[in-house]
């Protein structure tokens, strides 16, 4: 299962956003918020460098990241609902987990993990997070490779490429045979420019990270 329109339908929609995040020139990372019936009520998407007319609205700024921006938009009708469930493309960092904390979303699906920012172990390490029961799980597969190249790309293109660099050391250490192929794609191709990713593209190096 690793064509878009062999997704399931709510990372359909997070990895649409994604990339529309990545061309637009802000990070490949975006969130959707869903019912107990798996109904999608809420979307965001990173948005802290492009002013585009999306569905976020918080844009241009430090705290523009999806997962608040998917919670801000979230329908008044909800905001006391327990039975939601927040989708995000990148294991969410401090502050979005906080805003989960703080919202009524008692449920968290990851597409894949961020070894720099990443911060679902504070549900287990901080008290008072831990009250909060929030169930976490991180996905695998077709949708775990997709989101990775989208972080990643969107990270490696903000440092200069510097393989050195903490945080790709960082990423690298926790997801070495796809960073590998990834970097091999990219000295090769010109097709991570922003603005001209494409999902025929990612589906091309998902081809190669098998």
């Amino acid at each position: 299962m690793d064509k878009l329109q062999d997704l399931p339908h709510v990372w359909r929609a997070c990895l649409e956003l994604a990339l529309e995040g990545y061309n637009a020139g802000s990070l490949g990372i975006a969130a959707v918020i869903t019912d107990k019936a798996n109904r999608i009520i809420a979307w965001g998407r990173n948005q802290l460098s492009d002013n585009l007319d999306s569905c976020s609205s918080i844009r241009m700024s430090s705290v523009a990241h999806a997962e608040i921006n998917a919670l801000h938009n979230l329908p008044q009708a909800y905001q006391g609902n327990r039975e939601l469930t927040l989708y995000t493309t990148v294991e969410p960092c401090p502050m979005c987990l906080g805003a989960v904390a703080m919202s009524r979303v008692r449920s968290i699906k990851v597409g894949c993990a961020d070894p720099h920012a990443g911060a679902t172990n504070l549900l287990t390490q901080n008290d008072y997070l831990r009250r909060k029961r929030i169930a976490v799980s991180f996905e695998g597969g077709a949708v775990e490779k997709l989101c990775f190249v989208l972080h990643y790309v969107s990270i490696k293109g903000r440092l200069g490429h510097n393989p050195h660099h903490p945080i790709l050391v960082k990423i690298k250490k926790r997801y070495p045979h796809y960073v590998h192929t990834i970097d091999a794609y990219v000295e090769s191709s010109s097709i991570f420019s922003p603005g001209r990713l494409t999902y025929d593209s990612l589906h091309s190096v998902l081809a190669r990270m098998s």
